[in-house]
């Protein structure tokens, strides 16, 4: 698949990028592809490369750009490379020229690899050298045949997808397209859409990545229920209308006639030895995590029932039957040609599985008929699962494909990080001796109540619940039975924290919890769909309600179990709960187009929310709703309109849309203004307003993000003058919350861990000043970061799961600033900050409407628009177009 050349020099034009390599839990390091991303300074072309382990060799890499800076140079770049055996961990080297030509007039040079796409009218071909691959356009069989040395492999069917209803009736899907997503010398991708009319149009997505010099193939199967949920009441439980119901989903492969000699070779456990069998059938199913709290009510079906039914998997080889806790199987089939390995990575984590072989049949049960129940995919719910298939000529080893299960994982030092100015500062002295900061988090992931161990407790398991987090700060005022079940949902953007201190320490550990909550928010967390309203469609569902149950709402917040008497419980996505930023950096570290979908697809949320054309109220009023930045009566600062200016900052960063950058500078006017008179605000009222220091802190980001951009404009005047205004009141208003505890409902850590909000807006804010302020806001800062250390260390529960999600964020924050002060701000030209004239409140959509309905003359208006079929013919076109 890939070999080491070896390398005697480097040229000094060439950019060296240092690398950590880390091979996970694997001892060696088996062949295998990486994808990783990297940042690059501003000002960076990038044409080629190549990358250098420390012992004198390298490999050849494939390139893409993922963003760019405002000069159009690389920002972050996607490498991707064929790993070989011998590689070594630890420190490598990415060596980046800005001309092929570079490369290829030094001897030392890999020899380059190819990958051949040949497209036509009825299929797809894909040449890696080693292998050919068929994918027909006519269907949406992930591929129609693979020929090793002109032989063919598959059989008539060649590989299937099949859903069996509830009643029994098995389909495939009703192909819309197939098209190449990406091609180069070490990758190219094949993706592939389509749906099943059958049942309720539940649609499908193919990805197909296939590497140089490789029959490697990894296949990734997305399935997704594209209808609302009907939630009678805001109540979001399973076995609603819109959900789905089915037996089974499974990828089906069947070997041509004579092409398997019916010997399957498995390791179901990766320190097990391998198991043979000749002429006999293999079945495995994984029915729940393994666990000791494997009957988890984590696991209940719509009538509250859980469906787990065992502990661990079941093993049946030919007629011998095991059984055993926690499965990663491998397995192999011989052919003429060789040897076809599988692997289905995170197999027993997102139990249900199953895994059967007869004769040259093989079948990899995603959503398998062997669990007890139906499987169910509520509306707007999307699932995906991965399974690596390698087609190889000759005899080979079946331990060569283990590395699914833990792979590699490639990613740039802090040290190069800092250098780009690509990401917060991460290597920070005061940071890695701070031993209660490093302390604090180690104990809120590896200690006895950590992420990991409250994993186990709760059994967070499953195809549903797999990546998610614990949310066990919600058990300090919980009353009912025990276990508590409740599902944080990623607030305060634990995916971005993760991924920070994977940047920061270099740690396999911390990207690996990133990475799964991200693949866990991307399909279970947000709102799949286009039927819903507006203030719904495409948007992020909230945590578990505080202190309750989740009972059957599963990640979807508001339960009919929790249901007061008086019906007045419920709800929906809203922008209180919103968070991009971690999805961006998964983007930029990975490449996942799912997560970079769902950064646009949460600011586009934003964007519909606060279209007034797309409520019912715009039969009279089209105007902005208001939703996206307060409630009814409030639109001074506040989280909602801060992660929602914050999800427009990154959507405008990943894709440099006006229309982001646009509303975002839409809501700042509409919040704040430099001649606010604050105290109308009411932000001394903690429980209300507490979250003011949200919105400051996007506001920050914007002046950041302009200045880089070199936009200093009038807007740019207008969020500075804002944010020293705030920051002034701060000083001379604020203090911290424990010495207001009477104002404070629940007084927990929580109010300690967001005391570094305040600490950090203000510090932050001394960037745009000078003199006198500039030194009374830094020493105000500090006094709040002193105390909410002291107050934070006082708390037992200072390690859960909602102070870890902050302080990965704040608290990293706080000790950069307490190493660096930030060098000043650009000001914009003096005669923009002049005459911004008074403020103005805004009035939301639902309160302008009812104050006009309190005239007579708005009441004639009313009417009038109401009986006016251009306004409801206008209406129902904006709502198809939407669906």
């Amino acid at each position: 698949m890939a070999s080491f050349v070896n390398d005697q020099s480097f040229e000094e034009e060439a950019i060296q990028i240092p690398l950590n390599v880390e091979f996970g839990e694997c001892s060696e390091l088996r062949t295998q592809p990486v994808c990783f991303g990297v940042p690059l300074p501003q000002g960076t072309q990038v044409l080629a490369g190549r990358l250098h382990d420390g012992n004198g060799g390298c490999v050849p890499v494939q390139l893409e750009p993922l963003s760019q800076w405002p000069d159009n140079s690389v920002q972050w770049l996607l490498v991707d490379a064929i790993l070989p055996v011998g590689y070594s961990p630890g420190t490598s080297t990415l060596e980046l020229a800005d001309t092929e030509a570079y490369f290829s007039s030094d001897s030392t040079s890999p020899a380059k690899q190819s990958i051949i796409i040949r497209e036509s009218e009825k299929q797809i071909a894909i040449e890696t050298g080693t292998a050919l691959f068929q994918v027909g356009r006519k269907t949406l069989r992930p591929l129609e045949q693979v020929s090793l040395n002109g032989a063919e492999i598959l059989g008539a069917s060649g590989i299937r997808l099949v859903v069996t209803n509830s009643s029994g009736e098995k389909f495939e899907a009703e192909c819309e397209g197939w098209r190449v997503e990406a091609s180069g010398p070490v990758r190219a991708t094949i993706v592939g859409s389509g749906s099943f009319p059958q049942l309720k149009n539940l649609r499908a997505t193919i990805r197909l990545n296939f590497y140089s010099g490789s029959g490697l193939v990894l296949l990734e199967v997305a399935v997704h229920n594209p209808n609302r949920a009907q939630h009678p009441g805001g109540l979001w439980d399973l076995g609603d209308s819109g959900s789905l119901l089915f037996q089974d989903l499974s990828i089906e492969l069947e070997f041509a006639q004579g092409a398997s000699k019916n010997e399957v070779r498995c390791k179901v456990e990766p320190d097990s030895p391998a198991s043979v069998v000749q002429d006999q059938s293999w079945s495995l199913y994984q029915d729940s995590s393994g666990g000791e709290n494997w009957n988890s009510v984590n696991h209940v079906n719509w009538e509250a029932k859980v469906t787990t039914n065992f502990q661990g998997y079941r093993n049946k080889l030919g007629t011998e039957a095991a059984a055993g806790l926690r499965a990663e199987p491998v397995f192999d089939l011989l052919t003429p040609q060789g040897r076809t390995a599988f692997g289905a990575p995170n197999f027993w984590q997102q139990f249900p599985k199953a895994i059967t072989v007869a004769q040259n049949k093989v079948r990899i049960g995603l959503f398998p008929h062997e669990h007890s129940d139906l499987h169910e995919l509520q509306g707007g719910e999307r699932k995906t699962h991965s399974v690596w298939i390698d087609f190889k000529t000759g005899e080979s080893n079946l331990d060569e494909l283990e590395w699914i299960h833990h792979p590699a994982r490639v990613q740039p030092t802090a040290k190069w990080c800092d250098s780009t100015g690509c990401t917060p500062q991460l290597e920070i002295d005061e940071c890695q001796r701070r031993s209660d900061f490093d302390s604090l988090l180690s104990e809120g992931v590896e200690g006895d109540n950590g992420i990991l161990a409250q994993r186990e407790k709760v059994d967070e398991y499953g195809w549903r619940n797999f990546g998610e987090i614990f949310a066990d700060h919600e058990a300090a005022y919980y009353e009912g039975s025990k276990p508590l079940m409740s599902h944080y949902n990623n607030q305060y953007d634990m995916i971005h924290g993760f991924l920070l201190q994977s940047l920061r320490t270099g740690k396999w550990s911390w990207f690996k919890l990133g990475d799964d909550l991200a693949k866990h928010v991307v399909d279970i967390d947000l709102y799949h769909t286009t039927q819903d309203k507006a203030a719904y469609n495409g948007g992020l569902f909230w945590l578990t309600d505080h202190y309750v149950h989740a009972h059957t709402a599963t990640h979807r917040t508001y339960s009919k179990h929790n249901c007061p008497a008086n019906g007045m419980y419920g709800g929906g996505p809203g922008a209180e709960h919103n968070f991009t930023s971690g999805l961006l950096l998964h983007y930029f570290l990975t490449g996942n187009s799912n997560s970079k979908a769902a950064v646009q697809q949460l600011a586009d949320w934003v964007i519909a929310m606060d279209d007034g054309s797309r409520t019912v109220f715009g039969i009279v009023d089209d105007s902005f709703t208001g939703l996206a930045t307060g409630s009814d009566t409030y639109h001074g600062p506040n989280r909602g309109g801060g992660f929602s200016i914050n999800a427009l900052l990154d959507a405008w960063t990943l894709t440099h849309q006006d229309k982001y950058i646009q509303t975002a500078e839409r809501f700042i006017r509409r919040c704040v203004h430099p001649h606010d008179d604050i105290n109308k605000n009411d932000l001394l009222n903690v429980e209300a307003r507490w979250s003011y220091t949200v919105f400051l802190s996007s506001v920050l980001k914007y002046l950041e993000l302009k200045a880089r951009a070199g936009e200093l404009d009038r807007m740019y005047a207008y969020a500075q003058a804002s944010i020293i205004h705030y920051a002034k009141w701060m000083i001379e208003n604020e203090v911290p919350y424990f010495d207001q505890i009477e104002k404070l409902e629940y007084p927990t850590e929580a109010w300690a861990v967001q005391e570094f909000r305040k600490a950090n807006v203000l510090r932050l804010a001394a960037a745009h000043t000078e003199g006198d302020l500039r030194h009374s806001l830094l020493q105000r800062g500090k006094e709040f970061s002193d105390r909410a250390w002291q107050d934070l260390l006082r708390f037992e529960t200072r390690t859960n799961a909602r102070s870890l999600a902050v302080m990965m964020i704040e608290g990293m924050t706080d000790c950069r600033l307490r190493a660096n002060v930030n060098p000043p701000a650009p000001q914009a030209d003096a005669s923009l900050y002049r005459e911004f004239g008074t403020p103005e409140q805004f009035v939301s959509q639902k309160q302008r409407v009812k104050s006009q309905l309190r005239q007579p003359v708005g009441i004639a208006k009313a009417v009038a628009s109401t009986l006016n079929p251009l306004r409801w013919q206008r209406y129902w076109r904006i709502k198809n177009r939407a669906t």
